[in-house]
C-alpha cells in the first residue's frame, strides 16, 4: 500500500454526507461482515443493490501493466479519466493524476485490479464522491442499456467504455501467442483473466455477434494467435432481436475469422438462459424462447462449420433451460457459485 493511501470513502449527496473506512469495505467484500459505519451506507440500498455491490466487490482484474499505462496515455485513456475526474472531489486540481496513480497501482496490488484495491491505492487520506455526478456517468456509460422507449441495441463499437476496452485488448495482446481465446459477452467477461497461463479473455460487455465480427477485425491486425477458440455469444442477439438470417451470416464470419488467427480448435457456447422473471423484463434480457432459437441457429451453424457446441459444461447452470435462482444475483448474470460452474467448464475445454 502506498504511504498515502485512502484510509476512508466519503459519499456525498448534496448537504449530506457519509464517510465509510475503506478496511471495512475490503472486510464486507471478504467476509459480507457489516461494520456499523457501512450498515449506515447499505440501509439506503435495496436488497438487490446490496447484491451488486457484493458482486462488484469480488471483482478482481488481472491486468497487463505496461498495456494498461500505454492505454491510461492515450487521448481515450485521457479522455476516460477526464470523464470519471468530475464525480471525485478534491480541494486542488490533482484529480485526474490520482485516479491515473490509484489504476497502475492498484492494478499491480497481488490481487489485481478491483474496487479494494483501487480504494487502497488511491494517493489522498479519503476519497469524496459526489454522488449525483457519479449516478449520471454511469448512467452515461452503460453499455447497451433498454427501455420500454428505447429498445437495447449493439453499441459495444461506438460506447466509450467498448472502445477502451477493445483498445487495451490490441495493446495488451499485440503479436503474442495464446494457447486459449475466449470471446463473449459480459457473462465472459467477469471471468476476468482466470483460466490460467497462456490465455486471454477477450470479453466485451454487451457483445453481440454485430461487435465480435467488429472487434476480430481489429484484433486480426495485431497478429495476435490463439490455438484454441471459445465463442460464447448469443444472449445479447437474442436480447438486441436480430433476424436468423444476420446471426447466423455474422457467426459463420466469427468463425471465418477466427481461423485467420491460426486457430486450430474452436468450441462454440451455447447462449445463456435468464431466470423466468429476468426474460420477461425486456429492459433486462431477451425471452426464453428467443434464447431457444438462437441456440437451434448455434448448433446449425456449429454442425454446418464442423465446430462442435460444449453444452454439458453449463447444465448446472439450468433447470429446464431456466437460470438457477442461487446462480444469479439479478436474473441474468452469474453470480460468484454460477461463475465457478462456467469456468470450471472453460477450463475441460481448454484442457487445463
Amino acid at each position: 500500500m502506498p504511504s498515502l493511501a485512502a484510509e476512508k470513502v466519503t459519499v456525498r449527496y448534496g448537504l449530506f454526507e457519509q464517510s465509510i473506512p475503506v478496511a471495512d469495505i475490503r472486510n464486507y467484500g471478504e467476509t459480507q461482515k457489516v461494520s456499523a459505519d457501512l450498515q449506515s451506507f447499505l440501509g439506503y440500498l435495496s436488497p438487490k443493490e446490496k447484491q451488486k455491490l457484493q458482486d462488484a466487490l469480488q471483482v478482481k482484474m488481472s491486468l497487463d501493466i505496461v498495456a494498461l499505462d500505454k492505454l491510461i496515455n492515450t487521448g481515450m485513456g485521457k479522455q476516460i479519466l477526464s470523464f470519471a475526474s468530475v464525480a471525485i472531489a478534491r480541494r486542488d486540481q490533482a484529480s485526474i493524476q490520482a485516479l491515473r496513480s490509484a489504476i497502475i497501482l492498484g492494478a499491480k496490488s497481488p490481487e489485481g485490479l478491483g474496487i479494494t484495491s483501487f480504494l487502497e491505492a488511491y494517493p489522498s487520506n479519503q476519497l469524496v464522491v459526489d454522488v449525483p455526478k457519479f449516478s449520471k456517468l454511469v448512467s452515461m456509460a452503460n453499455l447497451s442499456s433498454g427501455s420500454a422507449d428505447a429498445p437495447p441495441k449493439d453499441d459495444v463499437s461506438s460506447s466509450p467504455l467498448g472502445q477502451i476496452a477493445l483498445q487495451y485488448q490490441i495493446l495488451a495482446t499485440q503479436g503474442k501467442q495464446f494457447s486459449g481465446c475466449l470471446f463473449g459477452d459480459s457473462v465472459s467477461a467477469e471471468l476476468g483473466n482466470t483460466l490460467g497461463d497462456g490465455t486471454f479473455n477477450f470479453g466485451l460487455n454487451g457483445l453481440s455477434t454485430i461487435s465480435l465480427v467488429e472487434q476480430l477485425k481489429s484484433l486480426i491486425p495485431t497478429k495476435v494467435k490463439c490455438q484454441k477458440a471459445i465463442i460464447a455469444i448469443g444472449g445479447n442477439d437474442a436480447w438486441y432481436k436480430l433476424s436468423d438470417e444476420l446471426f447466423t451470416k455474422n457467426l459463420q464470419e466469427a468463425i471465418a475469422l477466427v481461423r485467420t488467427m491460426g486457430t486450430k480448435d474452436i468450441f462454440l457456447i451455447p447462449a445463456f438462459y435468464s431466470t423466468v422473471a429476468a426474460s420477461l423484463d425486456p429492459t433486462v434480457s431477451a425471452p426464453l424462447a428467443k434464447v431457444e432459437q438462437i441456440n437451434v441457429l448455434i448448433n446449425q451453424v456449429g454442425e454446418t462449420e464442423k465446430v462442435p457446441v460444449a453444452a454439458a459444461g453449463l447444465a448446472p447452470l439450468y433447470e429446464n433451460n431456466v437460470l438457477k435462482e442461487n446462480l444469479t444475483s439479478d436474473g441474468d448474470h452469474l453470480n460468484a457459485e454460477g461463475l465457478k460452474i462456467y469456468r470450471q467448464a472453460l477450463l475441460q475445454i481448454l484442457g487445463k
